[in-house]
């Protein structure tokens, strides 16, 4: 009996540590890039003359940073989080995730309202892995997105 429950522990060992040398860390987003992409952001918002509250969230969806410009409603600090946290968690726009309403809403309510389908938020992807999300609450959805699109093709350019 206890030669099977070594031989058991050992197999787990073998495994855990197989799928641990398979699981990669994300990679993080530095202070640098978030006040680039916060910069970018802010200017496209004041370009089209929209203010903005922006949210980036890290690929756990952890609030990182959250600018709220002079002028924006107060809701935008959670829309623009919800949008940050969904495009970090799908891996594609929180507006384009082709998930059915009915789902979309199960999901919501599974993670305290953190999902939407509000177009806004966009992945944030360095070397082809998702590092987070942003997120843009405060004007039109193609407003929201055009601001968002500043700040992730501003972390494109070096």
């Amino acid at each position: 009996m206890r030669r099977i429950a070594m031989t058991l522990i050992a197999l787990l060992c073998s495994i855990s540590t197989e799928v641990s040398a398979r699981a990669e860390a994300p990679t993080p987003i530095s202070t640098a890039d978030i006040q680039k992409a916060l910069t970018a952001a802010v200017a496209k918002a004041q370009e089209i003359g929209v203010p903005m509250g922006i949210s980036i969230v890290d690929a756990g969806g952890n609030l990182l940073a959250f600018i709220k410009m002079d002028g924006a409603f107060l809701h935008t600090n959670y829309t623009s989080f919800s949008k940050a946290y969904t495009a970090a968690s799908i891996h594609k726009p929180s507006g384009a995730s082709g998930i059915p309403p009915n789902v979309s809403a199960e999901i919501s309510s599974t993670t305290g309202g953190k999902f939407t389908t509000l177009p806004g938020g966009f992945p944030l992807v360095k070397d082809g892995k998702v590092m987070g999300g942003i997120g843009v609450g405060g004007g039109k959805g193609e407003q929201d997105e055009a601001v968002a699109k500043a700040a992730v093709d501003a972390l494109a350019t070096k």
